[in-house]
């Protein structure tokens, strides 16, 4: 089950400035008309002002957090009308990832401050015990399987990767200095990066089989992997020597530069079970949200303006993401069997909205502030057009 670790992100933003990228390849363009707006439904709160999502299963359960009654933050799933409050083992609760069985990972804030992981399954919450020192869980498979990241003495900015398996951690296997861990797969296999012990090289990492795979670009001096499917492809990106950041594939051995619109940069979100990768690239002028598959980079438009952004895919290949229109507005967007679906305003209220999420019977989850306040946890159902 792939998925994004909130560190990577951080780390990707900072190392490159920007938006990552690639190289010139082939490129196709989708240029069909919008489609009709898709209504939206708002999930609520906790009782508090916000909430906002953090996955979302093909059986229609988003995982999320919100704002409680009593300013706190709890984890939530939401399903077919029903928000469930997940609860916490200390003060607060984050969810980070959810199977389809409806096995939640997440951390908690212990009321000494500390960060545990935890799982939550059939209504009750555990912590993952044998994790040692803290901790925070940030991707579960539908084996059950849970990968995290848990800090020690010796560990630097990201600390230690682990993989949690039938109540026992393994720390997986770096190059001397930090290791992070940022998607499963249902097969096991985890992606993310190491650091060498100097701290002075990252590089993407495959751990299958608890042993370590170094993916390291032929043509690059930093890397970091951030999505696999079940077929065991990876997707990432990396800084090539006298270049941007380039978006890359990776499968059996084999290292793909996926290239960009002539610009500089670009960045995946996301690969399904087809090998179709889902990012965005800077082009000269802007921002597109491109799809790349089988070495065409095809741009996937707007809504009349000159921006989008791609933010998840499933199996379809249905992205999602955002786009502006003519006047410059940012609405959100699907982009769906050659037409772009416009899923309406994203700007609203004194916060703005995103689209994140996406799944395969065409549920889209992203966060909107409709009624002029804080964000809400929305989602959008593509068969049900107004």
């Amino acid at each position: 089950m792939a998925g994004w670790l909130r560190p990577v992100r951080t780390l990707v933003a900072t190392a490159a400035g920007v938006l990552l990228a690639g190289l010139a390849a082939p490129v196709a363009v989708v240029a069909a008309p919008p489609g009709g707006a898709v209504g939206w439904r708002d999930l609520g709160t906790l009782g508090g002002d916000w909430s906002v999502p953090v996955g979302l299963t093909d059986s229609g359960l988003v995982l999320g957090d919100s704002q409680t009654a009593d300013g706190r933050v709890h984890a939530f799933v939401w399903r077919d009308g029903t928000l469930t409050d997940l609860g916490t083992l200390g003060t607060d609760s984050h969810g980070a990832a959810v199977n389809e069985r409806g096995v939640v990972v997440g951390t908690t804030v212990l009321a000494d401050g500390r960060t545990r992981p935890f799982r939550w399954r059939d209504g009750v919450m555990t912590d993952l015990s044998a994790v040692h020192g803290p901790s925070s869980a940030v991707g579960v498979n539908e084996r059950g399987e849970v990968i995290g990241t848990r800090h020690t003495d010796d560990s630097g900015q990201y600390g230690r990767a682990f993989r949690w398996r039938n109540g026992i951690s393994t720390d997986l296997p770096g190059r001397g200095g930090d290791t992070v861990a940022a998607a499963i797969n249902d097969r096991g296999d985890v992606v993310g990066f190491t650091n060498s012990a100097d701290g002075a090289s990252t590089e993407a990492a495959l751990w299958r089989d608890g042993r370590l795979v170094r993916l390291t670009p032929p043509t690059s001096s930093t890397s970091m992997a951030t999505g696999i499917n079940d077929r065991g492809q990876v997707v990432g990106t990396m800084r090539v020597d006298g270049s941007g950041w380039h978006a890359f594939l990776w499968y059996d051995g084999v290292f793909t530069d996926l290239g960009t619109l002539g610009g500089t940069d670009s960045y995946p979100v996301g690969v399904n079970g087809r090998g179709q990768v889902a990012g965005s690239a800077q082009t000269p002028t802007d921002m597109r949200a491109v799809r790349w598959h089988h070495g065409v980079v095809t741009d996937l438009g707007t809504l009349g303006g000159s921006y989008s952004q791609a933010m998840a895919i499933n199996a379809a290949g249905t992205v999602v993401g955002e786009a502006t229109v003519a006047s410059g507005a940012k609405h959100g967007v699907a982009w769906a069997r050659g037409r772009s679906v416009d899923l309406g305003p994203l700007d609203l209220g004194r916060s703005g909205g995103r689209v994140g999420f996406v799944n395969d019977r065409g549920l889209v989850a992203g966060q909107l502030a409709a009624t002029g306040g804080d964000v809400h946890a929305v989602v959008w159902n593509l068969d049900r057009r107004h």
